[in-house]
């Protein structure tokens, strides 16, 4: 699958911790940032759990506590707009957006958002899993 031209738009945005907009944005920050301005989808902020929550906790809340607008998707089957979930430090706290080719748009600390395949040395043996929102499904259809 190509990788659609507004991908475009957010490489080169800088890291911010808690970052929700374009002047910084952080893993989870981008997802829901791309999700609102590409599939007209509201994700949920997490900002207000950050100081007593960790990354890995809101990733579980991502899909629990919404288990019905997400479903996990077998790896060889994501498709554009699936959210990739990766381990750093051993525990699944890192976002990206597969936007196509095997590639994927994030951003973390010190690094701002590039595109980087996770079939890659560095990304292949991290990966928890992918997931798809069911208003992204219907919305991916378009591109």
């Amino acid at each position: 699958m190509p990788i659609p031209f507004w991908v475009g738009r957010y490489i080169g945005l800088p890291f911010k911790e808690q970052g929700r907009n374009r002047q910084g944005v952080d893993c989870w920050g981008l997802v829901r940032l791309i999700y609102a301005e590409n599939f007209l989808v509201s994700l949920p902020s997490y900002t207000h759990a950050y100081p007593n929550t960790n990354a890995s906790e809101i990733l579980g809340a991502l899909v629990n506590r919404e288990a019905k607008k997400w479903h996990a998707v077998e790896q060889g089957q994501e498709e554009l707009g699936d959210v990739v979930v990766l381990r750093m430090r051993g525990c699944p706290m890192h976002v990206g957006l597969v936007v196509g080719d095997r590639q994927m748009l994030h951003v973390q600390t010190g690094v701002n958002a590039s595109l980087e395949h996770y079939q890659n040395m560095r990304w292949s043996n991290r990966i928890v899993g992918f997931y798809r929102h069911k208003e992204v499904e219907n919305a991916t259809s378009e591109f």
